[in-house]
Protein backbone atom coordinates (compact mmCIF):
# COMPACT_ATOMS: atom_id res chain seq x y z
CA UNK A 1 0.00 0.00 0.00
CA UNK A 2 0.95 3.49 -0.93
CA UNK A 3 0.31 6.24 1.30
CA UNK A 4 1.11 10.18 0.41
CA UNK A 5 0.48 13.30 1.42
CA UNK A 6 1.31 17.07 -0.39
CA UNK A 7 0.09 20.34 -0.87
CA UNK A 8 -1.01 22.33 -3.62
CA UNK A 9 -0.01 25.89 -3.59
CA UNK A 10 -2.81 28.37 -4.49
CA UNK A 11 -2.58 32.23 -6.08
CA UNK A 12 -4.25 33.15 -3.11
CA UNK A 13 -1.59 33.89 -0.41
CA UNK A 14 -1.93 31.81 2.62
CA UNK A 15 -4.02 29.20 1.24
CA UNK A 16 -3.03 25.99 0.27
CA UNK A 17 -4.89 22.09 -0.33
CA UNK A 18 -3.52 19.57 1.80
CA UNK A 19 -4.24 16.14 0.15
CA UNK A 20 -3.68 12.75 1.67
CA UNK A 21 -4.73 9.60 0.57
CA UNK A 22 -3.59 5.50 0.47
CA UNK A 23 -3.58 4.14 -2.56
CA UNK A 24 -3.53 -0.31 -3.03
CA UNK A 25 -2.45 -1.32 -6.86
CA UNK A 26 -3.65 1.79 -8.56
CA UNK A 27 -7.12 2.20 -6.74
CA UNK A 28 -7.82 4.86 -3.99
CA UNK A 29 -8.82 3.25 -0.60
CA UNK A 30 -9.22 6.30 1.61
CA UNK A 31 -8.49 10.32 0.91
CA UNK A 32 -8.57 13.62 2.60
CA UNK A 33 -8.85 16.84 0.78
CA UNK A 34 -8.69 19.85 2.76
CA UNK A 35 -8.82 23.76 2.26
CA UNK A 36 -6.01 25.27 4.48
CA UNK A 37 -5.69 29.16 5.17
CA UNK A 38 -3.70 31.05 7.20
CA UNK A 39 -6.26 32.82 10.01
CA UNK A 40 -4.96 35.25 13.02
CA UNK A 41 -1.13 33.69 12.74
CA UNK A 42 -1.76 30.06 12.48
CA UNK A 43 -3.59 27.08 10.04
CA UNK A 44 -6.97 26.66 10.11
CA UNK A 45 -8.84 24.22 8.08
CA UNK A 46 -11.80 25.88 5.93
CA UNK A 47 -13.39 22.72 3.90
CA UNK A 48 -12.95 19.54 3.64
CA UNK A 49 -13.36 16.46 1.57
CA UNK A 50 -13.16 12.82 2.94
CA UNK A 51 -13.60 9.51 3.12
CA UNK A 52 -13.73 9.09 7.05
CA UNK A 53 -17.18 7.42 7.92
CA UNK A 54 -16.71 4.95 4.94
CA UNK A 55 -18.54 7.34 2.66
CA UNK A 56 -17.24 10.85 0.39
CA UNK A 57 -18.57 13.48 2.59
CA UNK A 58 -17.89 16.83 2.87
CA UNK A 59 -16.89 19.18 6.37
CA UNK A 60 -17.49 22.82 6.27
CA UNK A 61 -15.69 24.41 8.83
CA UNK A 62 -16.52 27.27 11.06
CA UNK A 63 -14.35 29.64 13.29
CA UNK A 64 -16.23 28.89 16.69
CA UNK A 65 -14.73 25.00 15.78
CA UNK A 66 -18.53 24.01 14.39
CA UNK A 67 -18.38 21.59 10.98
CA UNK A 68 -21.01 21.27 8.47
CA UNK A 69 -21.34 17.97 7.03
CA UNK A 70 -22.92 17.37 3.23
CA UNK A 71 -23.26 13.72 2.29
CA UNK A 72 -22.92 11.12 1.39
CA UNK A 73 -21.65 12.61 -1.93
CA UNK A 74 -21.89 9.44 -4.59
CA UNK A 75 -19.42 8.87 -7.01
CA UNK A 76 -18.78 6.15 -9.47
CA UNK A 77 -14.94 5.23 -7.38
CA UNK A 78 -12.90 7.21 -4.46
CA UNK A 79 -10.83 8.51 -7.65
CA UNK A 80 -13.23 10.23 -9.21
CA UNK A 81 -14.19 11.93 -5.98
CA UNK A 82 -10.52 12.53 -5.09
CA UNK A 83 -9.80 14.32 -8.44
CA UNK A 84 -13.43 16.38 -7.84
CA UNK A 85 -12.43 17.23 -4.51
CA UNK A 86 -9.09 18.59 -5.66
CA UNK A 87 -10.62 20.58 -8.52
CA UNK A 88 -13.55 21.64 -6.76
CA UNK A 89 -11.26 23.59 -3.74
CA UNK A 90 -9.15 24.73 -6.73
CA UNK A 91 -11.82 26.37 -8.21
CA UNK A 92 -13.98 27.66 -5.04
CA UNK A 93 -11.07 28.41 -2.77
CA UNK A 94 -11.32 32.58 -2.67
CA UNK A 95 -15.49 31.83 -2.22
CA UNK A 96 -15.25 29.35 0.74
CA UNK A 97 -12.47 31.59 1.92
CA UNK A 98 -14.96 34.65 2.17
CA UNK A 99 -17.33 32.27 3.63
CA UNK A 100 -15.38 31.27 6.40
CA UNK A 101 -14.38 34.95 7.36
CA UNK A 102 -18.06 36.15 7.40
CA UNK A 103 -18.74 33.44 9.77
Amino acid sequence: MDEREFLIQLDLPGVVIRVRYQKDRGRILWFTVQLEAIMEERWSAITRYDTSHGFVHRDDMRPNGEQFKTGPLVFASYEDALNFAIRDLRINAQWYVERYNQW
